[in-house]
């Protein structure tokens, strides 16, 4: 798409005012890059800004509004930011607006997480005391701060040259980093604040950019399918695609989206952190020391991000073991890890070892002995937690297909998004049950961080933006805890698919 962004800049020469020329200052600026409007508080500073530079200087203009006037040519510097809010993760990365480059990028731990994992633990949360919203608010925003002063400081940028910020979150993120109340999220019938996307000052949310800086929050869809999933099928463009097409976000929130007869239904399923690393014992997000791929054969083979001893397992190797212990037998279709007097004849001696009981009289299977922080151990508990992530998932996704009369096997295509899901294997997601199994591999296709370029692209193009509102509006939202088959799916889903390879 072209780079269109919603800010540009215009480096101007004005005539200077004379007695016989004494248009007002605006009017003469308006002269020069055309029609805008104004706030009261840039107004109180053209005047001083036009007289400083001699009238000339760099008008910095948002779609209908001057932001600022800057002495000098600043035109070269322009530059936006774009972040992803999830439940678990909390991604950005700065733009350079004049070429749409992307120069610097970060990630980390929403640290909302200490209130709670879940959104509904949050909801909940911000209901509790008089400041409690204030303090869900205030951790975000921190954060974000905390991440554009690291992009700034990798890239030289001065931060008063980032004059937008798009953001697409779920809905209950979207309207905590806004200090909206959520508690009408909680409960039926489950109404959001906004539907339609947020055009707000960047002053007003408490993010530290130009002080006139605005920021885009995308619209949302329902009550828990947002504008991270409004941002995934815009930068997929699923709605101008051949149907039927599934597209799958994994993480704490699991968006199923599927499109079919020109129709998109949206659903939002909770799977829980486990496929992010959290609640699983040895679990960590895919950073150095993460174990991020596993395979078995006479003995236990695995990668780890970084080249360094193991210290932790992340998602896509979580669903390595599981999928690699179900193949041998070693977990049954219930999700039981069997004992090793138990086990099939054909478990290599080598494997057998790795079953042990830990000092709670739980099973375990040890991946990897004596590193620095201890065995890296992937638990019975584990196993659970990682069945009602799939069951979630793979519940959402049938009744998605039933309400729409199709099966798994007349799907085209099944986009996998989410900022761990390029990592997984699809066979072994197939195995588990995370994906359909009826399908060739070869069709399902990894799209990355969709959020976060969805995200991107309505920082660079009006256009976009334009069409995220009408993505807002044509997406029909699924309740999916209000389906009367739900609770029937997911205990079912909850069990791993028969051996078919």
């Amino acid at each position: 798409a072209d780079v269109r962004p919603g800010v540009r800049k215009v480096y101007v020469e004005l005539p200077q005012p004379t007695l016989e020329d004494h248009v007002s200052d605006m009017a003469r600026l308006q002269q020069a890059v055309g029609q805008f409007k104004i706030s009261l508080s840039e107004l109180r500073q053209l005047p001083a800004a036009l007289r400083r530079g001699d009238f000339k200087g760099t008008a910095v203009l948002t779609d209908e509004w001057l932001i600022d006037f800057e002495p000098l040519d600043t035109t070269k510097h322009c530059y936006g930011a774009a972040f992803d809010v999830g439940t678990t993760t909390v991604a950005g990365v700065l733009l350079d607006l004049n070429t749409g480059t992307e120069i610097a990028v970060e990630s980390q731990m929403n640290p909302q997480i200490s209130y709670g994992d879940d959104v509904l633990s949050r909801i909940k949360h911000s209901a509790s005391c008089p400041g409690c919203l204030e303090d869900l608010r205030s951790a975000i925003v921190g954060d974000m701060n905390a991440m554009i002063s690291k992009m700034c400081l990798h890239t030289g940028v001065n931060r008063e040259h980032i004059y937008e910020v798009s953001i697409a979150g779920n809905t209950t993120m979207e309207h905590l980093l806004c200090g909206i109340d959520p508690s009408s999220l909680g409960m039926i019938p489950f109404i959001p604040a906004h539907s339609a996307g947020l055009e707000l000052k960047a002053s007003e949310l408490g993010l530290v950019i130009n002080p006139q800086g605005m920021v885009y929050v995308f619209p949302v869809i329902g009550s828990f399918v947002g504008g991270d999933t409004v941002a995934g099928i815009l930068s997929t463009q699923l709605d101008s695609m051949q149907g039927p097409v599934l597209l799958i976000d994994i993480g704490t929130n699991g968006e199923i989206v599927l499109l079919h007869d020109d129709k998109i239904l949206a659903a939002s399923t909770a799977a829980g952190p486990a496929f992010e690393g959290a609640r699983i014992q040895c679990g960590m997000r895919a950073t150095d020391g993460a174990i991020e791929k596993i395979t078995i054969d006479d003995d236990v083979r695995y990668a780890v991000i970084g080249n360094i001893p193991a210290m932790g397992i992340c998602g896509s190797a979580i669903i390595d073991i599981a999928a690699e212990l179900l193949r041998l037998g070693i977990i049954n279709a219930t999700g039981r890890l069997i004992s090793r007097d138990s086990l099939p004849e054909n478990v290599p001696p080598a494997i057998k070892e790795k079953i042990r009981l830990n000092d709670k009289g739980q099973l375990e299977f040890v991946l990897s002995g004596s590193s620095a922080v201890g065995d890296v151990v992937f638990t019975q508990k584990d196993i659970r937690e990682l069945q009602l992530a799939v069951g979630a998932i793979r519940a959402g996704v049938n009744i998605m297909l039933k309400q729409s009369g199709i099966r798994a096997s007349d799907l085209q295509r099944v986009l996998i998004a989410g900022g761990f899901g390029s990592f997984i294997r699809r066979t072994n997601a197939q195995r588990l049950g995370l994906l359909p199994g009826e399908i060739d591999h070869q069709k399902i296709v990894y799209v990355g961080n969709a959020s976060l370029s969805g995200a991107r692209w309505a920082l660079l193009s009006m256009d976009a933006r334009r069409h995220a509102e009408s993505i807002g509006q044509k997406v029909r939202h699924v309740e999916l805890s209000l389906d009367p088959q739900f609770q029937m799916e997911f205990s079912e889903a909850m069990l791993f698919p028969a051996q078919t390879q």
